[in-house]
């Protein structure tokens, strides 16, 4: 729904989950003739944020890399896949959790499914991925091993906060997200100017737009793409759902929708 009418937005589905590497196979068509960078990022990872992946599209521009992942250092890093460096440092490939020994499961940097490719290396090793590891799927992470078997090079920044890499896998990890989510709404508002009083008790969404100087006020819910001027008041106990607001305005409860 987020895109709906974008003309530059194509689809593509997966109509069998045969792993990471397979969700990017069945865009082949798609990838076919083009040139330069291609950013490969998991659907699962909503708190990612822009500015990582333009330091992720800065680095793989510097490096001249075939492939360039930005990864994350975790004090638990639970199932992610393990980086795995030479001696002098240098990426050498990654290895899933299930498929690690004991000492590669002790590494702390993790991958966190976040790529940016050559799109011709990308193109020549999709070509050559199998499905011979523990989940009998195809990895985007062994394309790694690959393209470094052909001798091009690989490169891996530490972009990603640790906050950032939640996944939703259960509604225990949406409502984490949707919390962190959330903060980072507030804090963006506030910044611009806007007051928002007790903000444990406030939902707005990520889309509304509110000008500097207005307050809002205990146990609201600002729902949809609400546009809110400035100097207004909004609240308490007051939902809004799509609204536009006039600078001055004052909604009380019982004059919202």
């Amino acid at each position: 729904k987020a895109f709906a009418g974008a003309a530059d937005v194509v689809w593509v589905e997966q109509t069998e989950q045969l792993g990471t590497g397979h969700a990017v196979m069945v865009c082949g068509e798609h990838l076919t003739g083009l040139d330069g960078p291609v950013l490969v990022v998991a659907g699962d990872g909503p708190l990612v944020r822009g500015e990582t992946l333009a330091e992720l599209l800065g680095a793989h521009t510097r490096a001249g890399a075939a492939c360039t992942l930005a990864t994350c250092i975790l004090d638990d890093p639970k199932a992610y896949g393990r980086i795995l460096r030479d001696d002098a440092g240098e990426l050498i490939g990654i290895v899933e959790y299930l498929d690690a020994d004991e000492a590669q499961r002790a590494v702390s940097e993790v991958n966190v499914s976040l790529y940016c490719y050559d799109a011709r290396r990308l193109r020549e090793a999709l070509g050559r991925l199998t499905n011979d590891n523990a989940k009998g799927e195809y990895y985007i992470t062994d394309t790694l091993a690959l393209l470094r078997a052909d001798g091009h090079r690989l490169a891996a920044v530490p972009a990603v906060p640790p906050q950032d890499v939640l996944s939703i896998n259960d509604r225990v990890q949406l409502a984490q997200v949707n919390a962190l989510m959330q903060q980072r709404t507030v804090e963006r508002l506030m910044l611009a100017g806007v007051t928002v009083e007790q903000p444990a008790t406030v939902w707005i969404d990520p889309r509304v737009e509110i000008g500097p100087d207005t307050v809002v006020r205990p146990n609201t819910v600002l729902d949809g793409p609400c546009r809110i001027g400035r100097g207004c008041v909004i609240g308490p106990f007051v939902h809004l759902a799509a609204a536009v607001i006039g600078d001055g305005a004052v909604v009380k409860r019982g004059n919202g929708q």
